[in-house]
């Protein structure tokens, strides 16, 4: 598996000669940062898919620990992750971003709370069936509801196995915003291009 390291922006993990790249300097952001431990290809992308549809729970330790060293910032005191719609979760026999979230609390010594945010309906839409990453973003939008007595004047770092367009995690990122959530900063397993 290849670190996802070098030069990257600090706010969509993709390589970038600057601290943050033109696309990322030209919108608005719900995630203050987000770091991924590895690219999303080959072994890694085996391995994160069998731990989301094989339930290969095991992985998400090793995922975790394959992605180096987990620093939060000092304003970070949750992990929270990405939470999945509910019949899919029971047809997968569980989540996979709360598992890595599992390792990453673990790891950082951060309080995990599985319960502040959540999926709004039963399926939820398919991401990965999105034509473009405006279709993404507008097939998630609204889709996540925060629990503010659980996040108001917190700091929370979102958790999930993969970054693709920023679509889920920057939607999820506006709700804990929206519902007091102080900041939101983001870490993946992986990366993709």
């Amino acid at each position: 598996m290849r670190q996802a390291d070098g030069r990257r922006c600090r706010h969509c993990w993709l390589a970038s000669d600057s601290p943050v790249c033109r696309e990322c300097q030209s919108k608005a952001l719900a995630v203050r940062e987000l770091r991924s431990g590895i690219v999303y290809d080959g072994p890694a992308r085996a391995a994160v898919l069998a731990l989301k549809h094989r339930g290969v729970v095991g992985l998400a330790e090793e995922l975790v620990e394959l992605s180096g060293e987990i620093r939060a910032a000092d304003d970070i005191d949750m992990v929270v992750p990405i939470p999945i719609p509910l019949l899919r979760q029971r047809r997968r026999g569980g989540n996979q971003a709360e598992y890595l979230a599992r390792a990453v609390a673990s790891r950082t010594g951060l309080d995990l709370d599985a319960a502040a945010l959540r999926r709004r309906g039963w399926w939820g839409p398919r991401q990965a069936q999105a034509a473009s990453r405006a279709d993404r973003s507008r097939i998630v939008r609204g889709a996540f509801a925060a629990r503010e007595d659980r996040v108001a004047g917190r700091g929370v770092l979102l958790v999930d196995d993969v970054a693709t367009t920023m679509s889920t995690l920057s939607e999820a990122a506006r709700t804990l915003l929206a519902a007091g959530a102080r900041v939101v900063d983001a870490w993946t397993a992986a990366r993709a291009h």
